[in-house]
């Protein structure tokens, strides 16, 4: 994941506190996160077909505190220049705390992470347990010699297993309907009801002329919204948060033209299955449901709340039966040397771009030596890709949100240089979407 698609993958959270937070009291953060599950390191297996092992790292990053104010106008580039390629997880230096003093008087502070490390799930639960006065960091089991060489056996036929499971379903399900199994076909498919509308490919605008490829970087918007007005908004339309996030998303993308009204766009909804204890780096898994493309006096969100409800059922029991996601087997991906890997173009899989909720974050992870933050941003990106790299994608817009008390913070990137050519027009779009249902932001 952080090497083997040519560039890497980062996680990062962004805090905004308008009171300043002590260097001390960051000291002591980084240092309990340096005990946690942020501590690791992976090591190659000495078992062919077995995944890389993760072992606990002795070595951490300094906290990166800067030596002068900055202004909130350059907050945004400050979190991009903490994306540096010394954070890897091959050297057990795998994420970096850091934090700069704002021109009025607040703070800002970054965790980053290789995805390989942690998706937000476990950066989330990483922060928590190191920002607690009560919960113990927790840490990830190591093994060597012996104990290490059995539990690379042990995975290996693991991993073959599940390729092998991979391929017969593959191949069932390229048989007819009436050939299939009644197990598999009692479990409900993980695919929209039929009530919605089928999905064809989107109509869409063509390219603006001139887009200077060289110069092109992924835009990126944090928009930060009063979280009443955004609740009582969802609530007002028929819908949920989430329903709003995902309708925003969608008017955003009709408007930058990757869309047509009348067609219906789909969208790759993170969900988390980490449970109490877990130790996992990744425990994310997909589910995708279609949205139909409407004029802008359309906003009712009933529609996307049923969707959304019966993707996230379906996706339930065939977790409870025991199926594989669709799609092409993560096992045998990763039995791929990183060299391979990067020479396979990455599949298009329909999607419109990622819609990730990231819910209400508790207060022990908004609040750090009891400065409460005004808004907290998340995001995954891949450093340094470029406009080819993101038209091989054939994606829209992916996207985060995270809720506090005060403010529901989406935070957009955008990976199609010829509609989304700088910030600003990012920045125009998602404007023009929160107006639909009479919603403004901040944006940082």
């Amino acid at each position: 994941m952080h090497h083997g698609i040519g560039y890497p993958v980062f996680n990062q959270f962004l805090w905004w506190f308008d009171e300043s937070v002590q260097r001390a009291d960051l000291e002591k953060l980084r240092g309990n996160l340096s005990d946690g599950l942020l501590a690791r390191r992976v090591v190659t297996s000495t078992v062919p077909t077995a995944r890389d092992r993760w072992v606990p790292s002795t070595v951490s990053h300094s906290l990166d505190f800067h030596p002068h104010v900055i202004e909130p106008t350059d907050v945004l580039a400050w979190a991009d220049d903490r994306l540096d390629r010394d954070i890897d997880p091959e050297t057990g230096l795998g994420w970096r705390l850091a934090a700069a003093p704002l021109a009025n008087g607040g703070t800002v502070l970054s965790l980053v992470a290789s995805h390989m490390v942690a998706d937000g799930g476990a950066l989330i639960a990483a922060f928590v347990a190191a920002n607690s006065a009560s919960e113990q960091p927790r840490s990830i089991a190591g093994a060597d010699g012996i104990a290490a060489l059995g539990s690379d056996l042990r995975d290996a036929v693991e991993q073959v297993r599940s390729v092998a499971g991979w391929l017969v379903n593959t191949a069932a399900s390229a048989l007819p309907s009436s050939a299939r199994s009644g197990e598999d076909a009692a479990v409900p498919p993980s695919q929209p009801p039929r009530s919605q509308p089928t999905r064809s490919q989107p109509t869409r605008s063509q390219p603006t002329a001139g887009v200077v490829d060289e110069d092109w970087v992924s835009p990126r918007a944090v928009a930060e919204v009063d979280a009443t007005a955004w609740r009582a908004t969802a609530e007002r339309w028929g819908g949920t948060s989430n329903s709003l996030f995902i309708a925003v998303l969608t008017a955003a993308s009709w408007r930058a033209g990757r869309a047509s009204i009348g067609d219906s766009l789909q969208w790759s909804l993170p969900v988390s299955d980490r449970t109490t204890d877990d130790t996992r780096s990744n425990a994310t898994k997909i589910v995708k449901i279609e949205v139909p493309v409407t004029d802008a006096g359309d906003r009712d969100l009933s529609t996307i709340r049923k969707t959304s409800k019966a993707a996230f059922t379906a996706f339930a029991a065939r977790q409870a039966a025991g199926l594989p996601p669709a799609g092409i087997s993560q096992a045998l991906v990763q039995m791929l040397p990183d060299a391979v890997v990067a020479r396979v173009p990455q599949p298009r899989d329909g999607a419109e771009g990622l819609a990730s909720n990231l819910g209400v974050l508790p207060e022990v992870f908004t609040t750090v030596a009891r400065v409460r933050a005004r808004a907290v941003s998340g995001r995954a990106t891949f450093a340094g890709a470029d406009a080819a790299f993101a038209r091989s994608l054939d994606g829209g817009l992916t996207a985060w949100v995270c809720e506090t008390d005060e403010s529901i913070t989406l935070t957009v990137h955008a990976m199609d240089p010829d509609r989304f050519v700088d910030d600003r027009a990012l920045r125009d779009h998602v404007a023009d979407a929160l107006g639909r249902w009479e919603l403004t932001a901040r944006f940082w």
